[in-house]
């Protein structure tokens, strides 16, 4: 098991998520955003186990921040699909942009939780 490359995993496919169900949610006409946040690094019991990789004033201390903005602004809205970091759009990686996989991602979510 690599505790990093799980949690990697897991944020590409929240980002792969949000979009796909953007997506549909748009092909449906419903009035309904949905985004990712990247939210900033907390300061929490994930780091314990990595001394020294990130401290003090590197540590992003208004971790709500960027969840907060995408929820409230009204800058943000009517945008769905997107991925914001420190209050800003910004682009993902290629496969996280990639609609085969997000659709495949979802095929195999939904085929889980029935």
């Amino acid at each position: 098991y690599n505790g990093t490359r799980a949690y990697a995993q897991s944020k590409l496919a929240t980002i792969l998520h949000a979009k796909e169900i953007a997506k549909q949610l748009k092909a449906k006409n419903a009035n309904v955003t949905i985004n990712a946040v990247h939210p900033g690094i907390v300061k929490t019991g994930i780091f314990r186990a990595h001394k020294g990789f990130i401290t003090g004033k590197n540590l992003h201390i208004l971790g709500a921040s960027t969840s907060c903005y995408v929820a409230l602004s009204p800058q943000v809205e009517g945008m769905s699909g997107k991925y914001f970091v420190d209050c800003n759009e910004s682009n993902c990686s290629v496969l996280a942009n990639d609609e085969s996989e997000a659709r495949r991602l979802w095929r195999q979510t939904r085929a889980l939780i029935r």
